[in-house]
């Protein structure tokens, strides 16, 4: 029925065994592969996080800081705080968004939880039709390019067709050009579900996979469930070759603790073994599985983090161990030393990410305290009025950080637009917002900010050699 030809012998035999279980047999019975491959939705296409802000913030201010370096201003600083400053009133602009997170539900069906989450209850009031309306509301400035939705929890596979079903959040936000992620424990990802997504048009889906240690990886999951995740990562698997789609792209994220800190490696070689065999390092599927690193966070897992000099190992140490076994399994694969891609953007480490003042043994430091981004903020949050983050009650937070630790909301959906709540929220950016707060930024935020304020640097010099030129 399919060609599983494209994976390495051992995991092959394991998808094999796999398609021929009860509930795989069952589900292509249905006729719902059919169904899929007739009315399958194509992915949205992602707004470039950068340009998007840059650009925007050129529009508002490009001509006013032309008009201050041709009247004699050289002073780069200001300049630039000029160039990146939102205007404290954006009347009725609605701004192009590039990100949307959605924690659709606290709910979880891990019990007891992961040991690092700290997620707190928090109740579900949006509901499909409030989390349709703020899609709507967002996408009516879309151009082609939709933003980038993030859905979590809780975990939001519990929410079931109102995220994968025809009906679905999913699907809604795919035909209005948007690129939607998931973020599951996988748990919930059976043969049908799967299938589901593909129909949707869903991007990306990410899935927690800490360590290839079984026992390991089961403590930090909160009870003996890696077989039934892993499972869950198989029958995506399954899912898009029968459908013969190269979507939903799956990315691991991995905790990183004390816990599991040594055992980067073997996890790194453990997903290189489950991954399509590709030597073309264009294919879609050239990310597939890569594992995104996240310090763990959160003060209720001091004990968890790993200390100054563990960081410090792990950098110096164990991630050039990783470097190499990626290097080696590209040698393997067949592909020159010229064209071999090294781990990079989402896929490096957290301090190769983005830069710090005072470079590595200021950095761990920090990061022992968990204060990870405490040595990267920039001057100002440029990103935040391009993004909304939500939580279940429906508060709107500037981005995923402080939706997380639920500071600072700009407003609550139903209450007031979207676009409304970011104007609204303009007023709180001459500076960061809540600087203690945003030490924990995420490391998506902070590589953004950091790329926006290298642009309009380039932009600056640029403009300045224009008037010197005459």
């Amino acid at each position: 029925m399919v060609d599983l030809g494209h994976y390495g012998p051992a995991h092959r035999a394991e998808l094999e065994k796999l398609l021929d279980s009860a509930a795989w047999r069952e589900v292509l019975a249905s006729g719902l592969l059919e169904e899929v491959k007739a009315e399958k939705v194509e992915p949205g296409t992602r707004r470039d996080f950068i340009d998007t802000v840059a650009d925007q913030l050129l529009e508002l201010n490009e001509e006013r800081v032309e008009k201050l370096i041709a009247g004699g201003n050289e002073d780069e600083e200001f300049l630039l705080d000029e160039i990146g400053k939102w205007p404290e009133r954006l009347d009725e602009k609605e701004l192009k968004i590039s990100f949307l997170g959605f924690n659709v539900t606290a709910d979880c069906n891990f019990l007891p939880r992961c040991v690092y989450c700290n997620q707190p209850f928090i109740q579900d009031e949006i509901g499909l039709d409030g989390w349709k309306r703020i899609v709507e509301e967002v996408t009516r400035v879309n151009e082609g390019n939709g933003p980038y939705i993030y859905i979590t929890g809780g975990e939001p596979l519990m929410l079931e067709e109102e995220i994968w079903g025809d009906d679905g959040l999913i699907q809604f936000a795919t035909r209005r050009g948007a690129s939607v992620n998931v973020n599951t424990n996988a748990l919930m990802l059976t043969p049908e579900v799967a299938l589901r997504f593909v129909k949707t048009g869903l991007s990306r889906l990410h899935i927690s996979l800490d360590t290839a240690n079984e026992a390991l990886q089961n403590f930090l999951l909160g009870g003996d469930r890696m077989g039934d995740v892993l499972e869950g990562i198989y029958n995506v698997q399954l899912a898009r070759d029968l459908a013969g789609v190269e979507y939903p792209e799956v990315h691991t994220n991995c905790v990183l603790t004390k816990k599991n800190l040594e055992h980067f490696p073997d996890l790194f070689r453990f997903i290189l073994e489950k991954r399509k065999l590709t030597v073309d390092r264009k294919d879609p599927l050239y990310q597939d599985l890569f594992p995104h690193v996240i310090p763990v966070g959160g003060r209720s897992n001091d004990s968890l983090r790993p200390s100054a000099d563990e960081f410090k190992r792990f950098y110096e140490g164990i991630w050039p161990a990783v470097c190499r076994i990626w290097d080696e399994y590209q040698e393997e694969m067949g592909v020159s030393e010229e064209e071999r891609g090294r781990l990079f953007g989402y896929f490096s480490n957290p301090f190769l990410r983005v830069e710090h003042e005072g470079g590595l043994e200021a950095y761990v430091q920090t990061s022992a305290e968990g204060k990870y981004g405490r040595l990267a903020l920039p001057r100002y949050c440029y990103v935040a009025p391009t993004q909304g983050s939500f939580t279940p009650d429906g508060y709107q937070y500037r981005c995923g950080s402080h939706a997380i630790r639920r500071i600072l909301p700009i407003g609550k959906a139903g209450e007031g637009s979207f676009f409304e709540n970011i104007r609204t929220g303009i007023a709180g950016l001459d500076g960061l917002p809540q600087e203690e707060d945003c030490y924990g930024c995420a490391l998506a935020t902070l590589y953004i900010n950091q790329a926006v304020e290298g642009k309009l640097r380039e932009r600056l010099k640029e403009m300045r050699e224009a008037v010197a030129a005459g």
